[in-house]
């Protein structure tokens, strides 16, 4: 073994030559009129999955290829290498890549070549092969690159032989080769060898009853569809099908029901329920209404009746007739799971108009909203709240409040109900309800990310209100009425620049200059754009006798202070004045 493995590294030493270089090399020039190098690939075919060497050629080809991807000679070499160490399925993965490139004609014959050279090596050692369903399966794959479809089908039908019943990589190969040769009737014959294996392969089952439907055997293909639904009773998706291939035939009810029931007497309670279901689910709604009608008709008491009749109303856009068959629901709810669905219901009934009177908020049409609202549920919480909301923006106050307290009384406990009357007051510029009903959202939310917003919108309101009532006051000159309102209005924002900058002016106002230079500090850190307050600074720092701290800042007030910037004249005009004096 050690002989061996030192003579393979010779040849592939050769003249610097790596064993992936070799193996490329291989690829290239198996067309030429020059010497093929050594076939050396499957010389040890039987070598340890864990070769370096092997392992080593493997990193260096897929290094190429990251390199150079569009180098399809590189993908073959790489398949000649997972072929080699038995990675089937890797191998496959590529064949499958490279069979996509050959039906879009972007294989030329150098990569064809080349794989022609790699399927003629492979096939000399399958009697090496103990998994001959994976050997087979990419023989097939390399063959219909080639184009030999026969061949191709002939392997995956030699791949079904050996197969194990649930072969996935089979069943994927079976699937391309078919598609590309579509040649039905031997597809057929595969699918039913596969079959005898596992009868419960479904996809299996399927891609026969496919191949019956291309040749225009609805019979066999109806047939193998029962035997599916048969193996899978629940799903009605595989129903449905089998259902559009009984109406195609025109077969009857009963024909259909014994079709996809298997039963001469099954439980027509059951099935009306699961029809009216399946035919919902595919938007058939006037099928879907015929069982609905006879499932409510011959089982009043059934609650199931009466989701599906609101459903597909709501559907169809008839929400009065939705909220009609709710009604009746409520009454025939006889589990939670009816119950349940009940609230579902009502939730997406609500939800959906909701949906469009925002919208149509959005545009300004609010008489429209109300209209889209009328035939919603009147009891649903944001059906309410957006009435109260369009009849507030058409200034009807009455039926605004009339609304936001039928929600109140409908939800006492709920955190939306306060947010919306915190709104309408502060709307109204009643400052102090607004706060007291935004709170109360909070204590019941205090994550309520609208009571949040609505809550800073109140403080800057009332800071506003505030400022107004201290510029007033100030230049009044009743500075001791001013400082409480500014104290005041910190409590509630004290974050709000403007407050600081007039506490620092009434201070300045009553000559305490020191106390000033902290508060206009504290105005500036938060607002960078209060130019003024520099030349308060100066001002400051100037009767503090602290010439060069004066001098600095109104200098900076005469550079930040913009061209249009009106009504600065004076203070720019004594600023200049103070610095060519301080200088």
């Amino acid at each position: 073994m050690k002989l061996k493995a030192c003579c393979l590294s010779v040849i592939f030493l050769i003249g610097g030559c790596s064993f992936a270089d070799a193996i490329i090399q291989r690829g290239y020039y198996s067309s030429s009129g020059t010497s093929k190098p050594s076939s050396i690939i499957y010389t040890n075919v039987n070598s340890n999955l864990n070769n370096e060497a092997y392992i080593s050629a493997i990193e260096e080809i897929k290094s190429k290829i990251s390199k150079t991807p569009n180098d399809y000679v590189l993908y073959v070499s790489l398949i000649d290498m997972y072929l080699k160490t038995k990675q089937y399925d890797k191998a496959y993965e590529k064949l499958v890549f490279l069979n996509n490139l050959a039906l879009n004609n972007k294989l030329d014959s150098s990569v064809k070549s080349a794989l022609n050279t790699t399927y003629n090596d492979f096939k000399k050692y399958s009697k090496y092969e103990k998994n001959k369903s994976l050997y087979y399966i990419n023989m097939a794959m390399m063959v219909l690159i080639l184009s030999n479809n026969q061949q191709a089908e002939d392997l995956i039908s030699l791949a079904s032989d050996f197969s194990s019943s649930d072969s996935k990589l089979l069943i994927d190969a079976f699937k391309t080769v078919f598609a590309t040769t579509q040649n039905t009737d031997k597809a057929i014959l595969i699918a039913e060898k596969i079959i005898m294996k596992n009868p419960n392969n479904i996809e299996v089952r399927k891609l026969k009853a496919s191949y019956y439907l291309q040749t225009n055997k609805i019979d066999e293909a109806i047939n193998e569809y029962s035997t599916i639904v048969e193996i899978v009773p629940s799903d009605l998706d595989l129903k449905y099908f089998l259902y559009k291939l009984l109406k195609s035939k025109n077969s009857s009810e009963k024909e259909i029901i014994k079709a996809l029931y298997k039963s001469d007497k099954p439980n027509y309670e059951q099935v009306y329920n699961e029809m009216a279901q399946m035919l919902l689910n595919n938007s058939d709604y006037s099928g879907a209404k015929y069982y609905i009608n006879l499932l409510i008709e011959k089982y009043p008491n059934n609650a199931n009746g009466y989701i599906l009749l609101s459903d597909i109303c709501r559907k169809e856009g008839k929400l009065k007739e939705s909220y009609e068959a709710l009604n009746k629901l409520r009454e025939k709810a006889d589990s939670n799971e009816a119950i349940a669905k009940y609230n579902v219901l009502l939730a997406k009934l609500s939800d959906e108009p909701v949906k469009e009177a925002n919208s149509l908020i959005a545009a300004g049409l609010y008489q429209q909203a109300i209209e889209v609202l009328d035939g919603a549920n009147q009891e649903s919480l944001y059906v309410i709240l957006t009435q109260s909301r369009a009849y507030y923006l058409l200034k009807n106050k009455q039926k605004t409040f009339e609304l936001l307290n039928k929600a109140m009384s409908l939800y006492p406990d709920n955190t939306d109900v306060y947010c919306a009357f915190g709104y309408i007051y502060l709307k109204e510029n009643d400052i102090e309800s607004a706060r007291k009903y935004v709170n109360r959202s909070l204590s019941l939310d205090e994550k309520n990310k609208t009571a949040k917003d609505l809550l800073d919108m109140v403080n800057k309101a009332e800071a506003d209100k505030s400022i107004n009532q201290i510029i007033s006051s100030f230049e009044s000159q009743n500075y001791q009425e001013t400082m409480r309102l500014i104290d005041n209005a910190l409590k509630i924002n004290p974050k709000d620049p403007i407050l600081y900058y007039y506490k620092a002016l009434t201070y300045i106002s009553l000559n305490n200059y020191a106390a000033s230079t902290a508060l206009l500090y504290k105005s500036i850190e938060l607002d960078k754009n209060n130019v003024p307050a520099y030349f308060y600074l100066g001002l400051a720092f100037d009767n503090l006798s602290e010439p060069e701290n004066a001098l600095m800042y109104y200098q900076k007030f005469i550079d930040l202070l913009p061209a249009d910037y009106y009504g600065e004249s004076e203070k720019l005009e004594y600023a200049k004045n103070r610095v060519q004096k301080l200088k």
